[in-house]
């Protein structure tokens, strides 16, 4: 208990004590003594009540002090939390870029060995069947025929393996990613029927120099328009290329028939697209609703940063509903 209160309780009484022996004294005492009683009884309850504030005020203090320390150890905790995110997401795009250099080095190496080892097999079978068809022409028509059958086919597997080679190694890469997003468009639309147009900035391609981010966005057309062949029925495709504020930024239109709305599409290949911009704390953005085609857009820094942003953009608009991925 507060000593205070008692105090004043004391006080009170004493003085009570006090204004009573004066009245005694003085013989006025009967008359003064509802007064007096009145009076000490008055100072006991105000005494009282300042009791009363005064715990409560010191509960309150108590209350609060409290409060501030859990505030301080939450802030704290997740200071910390926000510490250790922020560095699993620094680990996890470092991971995404070893991993995609890798890759592209796995596939060099294989675009490589199937060109030095099967590719080179393939030609001298093919070497070896036009000589054994010339000789055979000259003794039994069959034997041409049916060589020239085999040779056909031959032919076509050469053609097949090139192709591969193609994806897995794009010789027109080693020219510049202008060469290369020009060379791939034409045998898209090509291949495909699908119409397209490109348009860069003047210096969209001088920005893009270096041969990892030259062939991170060639790998990421090269998947997009993959995505339109298979999934958008478009008739046309637009891909834009522009160098603005230090970033490099890549729009890819169509006008097919978009994205049903609720859903989250991962097996269009867009979470493979997604990693490989994340690793260079660039954003990525998906607008689509039915019937009103697919636009998807990346925007990369150009100068690597000193760490990772701490959440990478990726956006998925479907229908006006936006889902955050």
């Amino acid at each position: 208990m507060n000593p205070v209160p008692r105090r004043l309780a004391a006080t009170a009484l004493a003085l009570a004590a006090l204004a009573a022996s004066a009245a005694a004294a003085s013989g006025a005492w009967p008359a003064m003594q509802p007064a007096v009683l009145v009076a000490g009884l008055w100072l006991t309850l105000v005494g009282w009540g300042f009791r009363g504030a005064l715990a409560h005020h010191l509960r309150f203090r108590d209350r609060l002090a409290y409060c501030e320390t859990q505030l301080a150890t939450e802030r704290h905790a997740r200071t910390q939390a926000e510490r250790s995110l922020a560095d699993a997401h620094a680990s996890l795009c470092r991971l995404i870029g070893q991993q995609e250099q890798v890759r592209e080095c796995e596939r060099k190496r294989i675009a490589r060995d199937i060109h030095d080892d099967l590719g080179q097999h393939l030609l001298a079978l093919k070497i070896e069947l036009s000589v054994i068809q010339a000789r055979a022409g000259l003794t039994d028509p069959r034997i041409q025929q049916k060589v020239g059958s085999l040779l056909a086919n031959l032919d076509l597997s050469i053609a097949s393996l090139r192709t591969i080679i193609n994806d897995l190694r794009p010789p027109a890469l080693a020219q510049g990613l202008q060469s290369a997003i020009q060379a791939h468009m034409a045998e898209f639309s090509r291949v495909s029927g699908i119409r397209h147009h490109f348009d860069a900035s003047g210096d969209a391609f001088g920005a893009a120099a270096d041969p990892a981010l030259e062939a991170m966005l060639f790998r990421i057309m090269q998947e997009a328009l993959a995505n339109v062949v298979r999934h958008a029925q478009a008739s046309e495709v637009k891909v834009a290329l522009e160098h603005h504020g230090g970033r490099l930024n890549l729009k890819i239109q169509d006008n097919g028939v978009g994205m049903p709305a609720g859903d989250d599409h991962r097996g269009c290949g867009l979470p493979g697209i997604a990693d490989r911009i994340a690793a260079a704390n660039g954003t990525f953005v998906i607008d689509s609703a039915p019937g009103k085609g697919t636009t998807l857009s990346l925007s990369v820094p150009l100068a690597p940063s000193a760490a990772p942003v701490a959440s990478t953009e990726t956006l998925l608009k479907i229908n006006n509903c936006v889902k955050s991925s």
